[in-house]
């Protein structure tokens, strides 16, 4: 899961936030990419989606993964598990399955828009894919999905009506990419057992193509982010996160760029935790003045025609969020690397019991993986690996 707590008026030894609400911004002003489209509040109501009741009324657990990124060889696989007309992601995705029921929410980056439910498909550049890997996301245990990314107008603005009408149809909640101005202005609220968690997006560009409107697409703005923080504060939200989709490809550091945008979010005081994708390779977390960043979580679920270890690999992240007297903190951040298994192509934890890969293959990337989360210090600041009981 990968996700950042950002709380503000924190000392480096205390994680919190009042509860329902987030402290002063600080006073740098916020730089901002792509156009500025900050916000007016409205008195419309915010989106809020229950899910399953939390183990503890005043604690909740949030997961978050990398890009959910559908080039052909995917679909060719689910096709080989379900068939031509009714292609079955279920089984790509289900070594995720434990992972995600240990979270009371889970959201996952949707990278791409899907088509019609017999196609036709494409991948790299312009991405348009089967729209049955929804249901599957949401029948594994994803409550939620951000959808501002670089390739969310691929299918132009039918595309992303297409997308999230069929987002709808699946149960999956959304932001990022918006059917109207009024949708636009609504915070996304995920409710679980009474405590509700607010979700910002926003990508630092669509790859030279643009919107038909300013609201079509969440781009980076972080005064914007910060100001919707606010409004999801003012709406009831008791955390709010923020998700933004940036970096350098292939990577295994934060841009300055990057790092600026996390860094100023972090610093506003207006958001529990941040997170990035993007860069299709896992970067490190950080702690900054008692906020965690995870600056990049690498793929959920990929098939790169450029095939390089990184991005074979990914990050999930779980925050937890306890409510103490009128304040919210958070522990420490527990991940899980994972790696695409090949010939069945399989999202696969590590450790696995079974190798997913090779021996030495599995324990070169879950090194990998260790050695990059934890180059900024992580595990000196308390963060650690997570495994569910039921995958030891």
């Amino acid at each position: 899961m990968a996700c950042l707590l950002l709380i503000s008026g924190c000392s480096a030894a205390d994680s919190s936030s009042p509860a329902g609400g987030g402290a002063t911004p600080g006073g740098s002003s916020a730089q901002t990419m792509g156009p500025s489209q900050t916000q007016t509040p409205t008195k419309e109501p915010a989106s809020t989606v229950p899910s399953p009741t939390p183990s503890s009324a005043e604690e909740v657990s949030v997961m978050v993964t990398g890009d959910v990124l559908l080039h052909p060889p995917l679909w060719e696989q689910a096709r080989a598990d379900g068939s031509a007309a009714e292609p079955d992601f279920v089984p790509l995705l289900s070594g995720l399955r434990p992972y995600l029921a240990d979270a009371d929410l889970a959201i996952c980056s949707l990278e791409t828009p899907v088509g019609t439910d017999q196609g036709p498909y494409s991948g790299y550049p312009s991405f348009v894919v089967p729209p049955q890997i929804l249901p599957a996301l949401a029948s594994t245990g994803y409550d939620a999905c951000t959808t501002a990314t670089n390739h969310a107008v691929d299918g132009g603005t039918a595309g992303v009506k297409r997308t999230l009408d069929a987002m709808d149809r699946a149960g999956l909640e959304h932001t990022g990419t918006y059917r109207s101005a009024a949708e636009a202005k609504q915070p996304l609220i995920l409710e679980t057992g009474g405590i509700r968690v607010g979700v910002v997006a926003g990508t630092y560009g669509l790859n030279g193509l643009s919107a038909d409107t300013p609201w079509r697409v969440d781009l980076i703005d972080t005064e914007k982010m910060i100001a919707q923080a606010k409004k999801a504060r003012q709406a009831g939200a008791d955390v709010v996160l923020a998700g933004f989709h940036a970096g350098e490809e292939y990577s295994t550091r934060p841009t300055a760029e990057q790092q600026g945008i996390a860094h100023r979010l972090a610093d506003s005081g207006a958001f529990d935790a941040v997170y990035s994708h993007h860069t299709h390779s896992v970067l490190p977390l950080e702690k900054r003045g008692g906020v965690w960043i995870a600056y990049g979580l690498g793929n959920s679920v990929s098939s790169h025609a450029t095939d390089l270890a990184v991005n074979r690999e990914g990050l999930s992240l779980k925050f937890s969020f306890v409510k103490k007297g009128d304040h919210w903190k958070t522990a420490a951040p527990r991940w899980a690397g994972h790696i695409m298994a090949q010939d069945p192509v399989r999202w696969c934890a590590l450790p696995a019991k079974t190798p997913c890969t090779t021996a030495a293959e599995d324990a070169a990337s879950l090194k990998r993986t260790r050695s990059t989360v934890n180059s900024l210090g992580a595990d000196a600041d308390g963060a650690g690996p997570w495994q569910p009981d039921d995958t030891k």
